[in-house]
């Protein structure tokens, strides 16, 4: 399913990508739920479902992202890579890695705005 990563007011209400505005989003990919679960079991925290196609993300989040070291981001991607929902997938550890970073530099110019998941 497609994923947007993007970065918005505590009280975002979007139902589909095209509400998105191009300079808040961090980051797209093909994900699915399970695997973004399986991300934020890696930073040790879970959404919060605002529609079955919104996630909110919590502070701490956003919070480590912005604040973790690049190789620490990259040892993240490996444990995700690692997690059951790539099961049976050809993911590519370095992959997640690059997307991941993406989303972190993204986000810094963002601070004050909380991190959003989209998916459709």
């Amino acid at each position: 399913m497609d994923v947007t990563f993007f970065a918005g007011k505590e009280d975002c209400d979007l139902n589909n990508f095209e509400e998105v505005s191009e300079g808040s989003i961090l980051g797209r990919g093909c994900f699915t739920k399970e695997q973004i679960s399986d991300l934020l079991v890696c930073f040790d925290c879970s959404a919060s479902t605002l529609s079955d196609n919104l996630w909110i993300l919590p502070t701490s989040f956003s919070e480590e992202l912005a604040g973790i070291d690049d190789e620490k981001l990259k040892n993240v991607a490996g444990h995700w890579s690692d997690e059951n929902s790539w099961e049976n997938t050809n993911v590519n550890s370095m992959d997640l890695s690059g997307y991941l970073l993406e989303i972190k530099y993204a986000y810094l110019s963002h601070l004050s705005k909380r991190v959003f998941v989209l998916f459709e």
